[in-house]
């Protein structure tokens, strides 16, 4: 269900605007529209804020994945915490520089290494070195051998040793020329401050510097999780100071605008009262976006993981399909996977962890629960179609193959095509849900005529799809399909873009009679799309009987030898684990790209659905530093 939300109008006297951020956090139930901060004191914030997530991020790449000690601040809501955690994050920060220098100055030094090689153990050091004011300089430059001739006579030098081709020379030059007039042929060479070798011994020393300070931010990564905490202070910390400073200013008082659930406005107009706060509301315009606060049942939500990987929010104007979805996908899932062996596995896998969860006295999530519910359908959709692991039907223990049903188990010779067209009643069912619900928002419209001409619609296409796909001798097209497939785009093609009169809206149709008859077209793929729960599901069927016929041939006749035969075993045993393994990897991958998308392209299109809404996120107190510890310590993984 999505709640009901009112937005408001809160106004308060300039000098209460400092305290009213905090008292609307601890409220914890008006989601603020966001606002730009200002101000000298939100932009130091933001900087505190920049700088500790610059060093949360480099001490996650320190974090001992293997170590279980990770030290947490106690007391971090008071003063002294947080003063810890900023001393922390200079602390890191100035280590971190210190690496940045060294990297930087290890980088320049291999540089110099490289240019000056082939001079050989070359320094500045070598120059001449003069108590009184020098009568001349030495300048090194390098030219194709060739252009030895073209030197000036003027010029006094001498050569120095150079590869093969190269002409290298010392010029003498007094110090007020700094430089020889030589073609520009010849390049100048610096030379370096020191030689290879003293690089070299110096870039072993900053390399050895790189390593204490390693150690040092390995050191600082255990108090990771004070670094977490203290960015939850701060981003509690400019959300307050957004709304102080960027708050809309008129005369003597402020004013922001939100919105708050429908049920929670009497509380909200007690504590206003309370502040001598002046608070309306009101119900959201059309062109007004409120955010999306859903909730289900405990049975129904856990299909939230779903939606929290898909990052997926419904429009607030739009359906909570939470309960469809979960339904619908679960059945998916069973048909994708396919067997009840995988099934078991999951079953077991997701009893495990909820075992071991409460054994450890932590909550139970959804997602456990969810896959519990995944892997609990999946073994019954196995049992139905008789299929374990691959294993072919005849070889099953004779009580499996009794509680499967005949005409959809393998053995009917018309079991694929049972199947085939069950994913055609699927498709129906679902995408029929999608027009009676339209049916029933538009039901005091005559839009609502439009809806029923898809309901005809997808009647008349399920028949040509049975026709067409599956047997057209065994499913010839009904005239009674064939009129709701007429009446029905004339009832979309009339009533889908009505304004109101008939001329006008049949101007209106006319001009989209394309996508109209594009449309029509797309029922039918709709339909047939569904077919991908057999064909996927089939596909993992006959990767589990190819791997399975792979083991029995290795194990299979004469072993001659007892270690050949025990070898053979070991073979077959390790080929269908790694081969089931990956089947079942890719059976998941299936599910996330063909099971989630006959609900959220297929369903949802249906339904006229774009899931453009954002979440309901209410300013709130921040969370207890030991939750947030506990959270670092699952995202590191510790």
């Amino acid at each position: 269900m999505i709640v009901p939300m009112k937005k408001f109008y809160l106004i308060v006297l300039d000098s209460d605007v400092a305290a009213m951020p905090a008292r609307l956090r601890k409220l914890g139930i008006a989601h603020v529209e966001s606002l730009q901060g200002t101000g000298e004191t939100y932009q130091s914030l933001e900087r505190e804020k920049a700088d500790a997530d610059a060093v949360y991020y480099l001490l996650q790449n320190y974090v001992d994945k293997k170590s279980k000690t990770v030290r947490a601040q106690s007391s971090f809501a008071s003063d002294t915490g947080i003063e810890s955690a900023k001393e922390l994050v200079d602390r890191v920060s100035n280590l971190k520089r210190e690496l940045d220098a060294i990297s930087e100055r290890t980088s320049q030094l291999t540089r110099e290494i490289e240019r000056a090689e082939s001079w050989g153990e070359v320094s500045t050091a070598m120059l001449p070195q003069h108590n009184t004011q020098p009568r001349f300089g030495l300048l090194f430059y390098e030219a194709p051998v060739k252009e030895l001739s073209r030197i000036p006579e003027k010029i006094e030098y001498f050569r120095v040793r150079a590869p093969k081709g190269k002409l290298r020379i010392a010029v003498m030059v007094p110090p007020e020329l700094g430089s020889a007039e030589l073609p520009s042929t010849f390049q100048e060479f610096a030379l370096p401050e020191m030689t290879g070798a003293e690089m070299r011994r110096q870039i072993e020393s900053l390399n050895d510097k790189k390593s204490e300070l390693n150690d040092a931010l390995k050191a600082q990564a255990q108090s990771i999780g004070t670094v977490k905490s203290y960015l939850e202070v701060l981003d509690s910390e400019i959300t307050l100071e957004r709304l102080r400073s960027g708050m809309p200013a008129h005369e003597r008082f402020s004013y922001l605008t939100g919105y708050v659930p429908t049920r929670e406005c009497e509380k909200f107009k007690q504590v206003a009262a309370k502040n001598s706060w002046g608070l309306a509301f009101n119900e959201p315009a059309d062109d007004e976006l409120p955010p999306t606060l859903v909730e289900n049942r405990p049975a129904i939500r856990i299909i939230e993981p779903i939606f929290e990987f898909l990052g997926t929010v419904p429009n607030y104007r739009e359906y909570d399909i939470s309960g469809w979805f979960l339904g619908f996908f679960a059945l998916f899932f069973a048909m994708i996977f396919g067997d009840g062996g995988y099934g078991s596995l999951i079953v077991l896998a997701s009893g495990a962890s909820i075992v071991l969860a409460r054994q450890k006295g932590k909550r139970i999530g959804d997602a456990q629960k969810l896959f519990l519910f995944l892997g609990v359908v999946t073994v019954l959709w196995g049992a139905l179609t008789g299929s374990w692991f691959g294993i072919q039907f005849t070889h099953l223990p004779r009580f499996l193959q009794n509680i499967s049903l005949p005409f959809i188990n393998g053995q009917s010779p018309d079991s694929e095509s049972n199947i085939k067209i069950f994913c055609f009643i699927i498709g129906l069912v679902q995408l029929s849900i999608a027009h009676i619900k339209n049916i029933r928002r538009d039901f005091h419209s005559i839009k609502a005529l439009a809806q029923a001409g898809s309901l005809l619609l997808l009647a008349g296409m399920f028949d040509a799809a049975l026709n067409l796909v599956i047997d057209s001798q065994r499913f010839p097209i009904q005239n009674w399909a064939l009129a709701c497939i007429a009446i029905g785009f004339a009832l979309v093609f009339i009533f889908g873009s009505w304004t109101g009169k008939l001329g006008s809206s049949l101007v209106e149709s006319l001009k989209g009679i394309i996508p109209t008859f594009l449309g029509t077209v797309s029922v039918f793929a709709d339909i047939v799309s569904y077919i991908r729960l057999w064909a996927v599901g089939l596909a993992g069927l006959a990767i589990s009987q190819t791997v399975n016929g792979m083991a029995s041939g290795i194990i299979g006749g004469t072993a001659g030898f007892i270690f050949g035969f025990i070898l053979k075993l070991f073979i077959a045993v390790a080929l269908l684990l790694v081969s089931h393994s990956l089947n079942f990897v890719l059976t998941i991958l299936s599910v996330v790209v063909h099971g989630i998308r006959l609900n959220m392209l297929e369903f949802s299109g249906h339904l006229g659905m774009e899931w453009s809404g954002y979440k309901y996120d209410p300013l709130r107190e921040p969370r207890d530093p030991s939750a947030a510890m506990r959270t670092t310590l699952e995202e590191t993984g510790l």
